[in-house]
């Protein structure tokens, strides 16, 4: 199969999105035992999976549980003030590139377990050594937010909050089993946040949802331009990944992110066509270092609590709770090991750094080079998609998705998945 057949082959395929390895048996011949070594990645980021939530939207692919008791609560994030002690003990020179906590809802969290989360922080990042663009963030809802938790991230050193909003349109949210907040309410909030020393909110959008349309979208972008938040990030409903069927063909999702971009760069948001996070600051990328780093740089990370994922120059892995159908039931005390390691050959780490990057609609060609990925290839690749209008070239060999290339972007993006092209293109 040719490269112009394989990418005609994936055009109108959901599974081809920003999700890698499509399937978990992709990945099932490079399964070890044992946790994933860092003893080559100094350089890294951490994470805290919080999966508690007050509600469970239909949308989320993401491992979460409804809010357990205030003791379940405590006993989780002492299990995880374990797992990072652990790792810290283990691997001792270590310089931090940033720090989110996510989920779940880490808001949902009680006032007290709030309070202790901060705390396990500074303790995590105590005698740890910060890069100069680091930038912890945090997330949350806004029906989960107190002034003592906007106070108590500001004091600690979180001066970005995302904040999931998803939709304005109440017909949209509650067919995604999802309750929503009235203008108001968010207003107020957002000037509690900055009033506390919050600089930097975020707001998360979705397209893709059931019931969305260009009215609901324009209702959307009025509410950012009254909000007028420092970031937006629009994320786009991956019906592969929580099994439902998709309700947009690829042509009416490049229609919504078409009229979400121009609604924001109208109102004066900064974006390159094809990427998902807006800013004011035109400076910004619109992410936390964490997330800068991973999609930019393909930098290892380490993850802590249930479920949560890893990355490090020697594979990837997944905490306990991955693929559980009920993860409350590994909700334990005693920590949350790496269940699923997988000792990656370079060409894999590659293909996951690509899947990561199409969210920014761009990558590195050197740091493609750095993966191991064979000119040849490389080459025939870059080739076809420059010949087709799909991709154009910028400075110190970053490489961009155009307007017609984000039409299709999952089927262009896997053109460069080391187990789905190179054995099928060049046999």
């Amino acid at each position: 199969m040719t490269i112009a057949e394989l990418y005609q082959s994936r055009k109108n395929d959901p599974c081809w999105n920003t999700s890698y390895p499509i399937s978990p048996s992709d990945w099932a011949v490079y399964r070890v035992p044992g946790p994933l070594s860092f003893e080559n990645d100094h350089r890294l980021s951490f994470y805290i999976h919080i999966p508690f939530c007050k509600q469970l939207c239909s949308f989320c692919e993401y491992t979460r549980m409804l809010c357990p008791d205030e003791n379940v609560q405590r006993d989780y994030l002492l299990a995880i003030a374990n797992d990072i002690e652990r790792f810290k003990q283990q691997y001792k020179d270590v310089t931090l590139l940033g720090f989110d906590i996510g989920g779940g809802t880490p808001t949902s969290l009680s006032e007290k377990n709030f309070s202790l989360l901060m705390q396990i922080y500074q303790r995590a990042i105590s005698g740890v050594e910060l890069d100069d663009q680091y930038e912890p963030s945090i997330e949350g809802t806004f029906n989960t937010l107190s002034e003592q938790k906007l106070e108590a991230m500001s004091k600690n050193g979180f001066h970005r909050l995302s904040l999931g909003v998803q939709s304005s349109c109440n017909s949209v949210l509650h067919q995604h089993q999802r309750g929503s907040s009235n203008e108001a309410i968010m207003s107020s909030w957002l000037e509690k946040a900055w009033e506390k020393g919050i600089k930097k909110v975020n707001l998360d959008f979705m397209y893709g949802l059931n019931g969305q349309n260009e009215l609901t979208i324009r209702q959307d972008l009025e509410l950012i331009s009254r909000l007028r938040p420092q970031q937006v990030t629009l994320y786009e409903l991956r019906t592969n990944m929580i099994s439902a069927k998709e309700s947009f063909s690829k042509e009416e999702l490049f229609d919504q992110y078409v009229q979400y971009y121009d609604g924001l760069i109208a109102l004066g948001y900064y974006a390159r066509f094809g990427q998902n996070t807006f800013s004011v600051d035109a400076t910004d990328e619109g992410v936390s270092s964490y997330l800068r780093e991973r999609m930019l740089n393909g930098a290892a990370y380490k993850g802590f609590g249930l479920s949560a994922q890893s990355m490090s120059s020697s594979g990837i892995a997944y905490n306990v709770g991955k693929l559980a159908v009920t993860p409350q039931n590994e909700l334990n005390k005693k920590g949350y090991p790496e269940l699923f390691t997988y000792l990656l050959p370079p060409t894999e780490l590659a293909s996951k750094y690509m899947a990561i990057s199409a969210y920014n609609g761009s990558f590195s060609i050197a740091r493609l080079r750095d993966y191991g990925i064979s000119e040849r290839s490389l080459n025939e690749i870059l080739s076809f998609c420059i010949d087709e209008g799909l991709l154009y070239k910028g400075e110190r060999d970053w490489m961009f998705i155009t307007k017609k290339g984000f039409k299709h972007y999952g089927a262009l993006f896997s053109l460069f998945y080391a187990s789905h092209t190179v054995s099928v293109v060049y046999k």
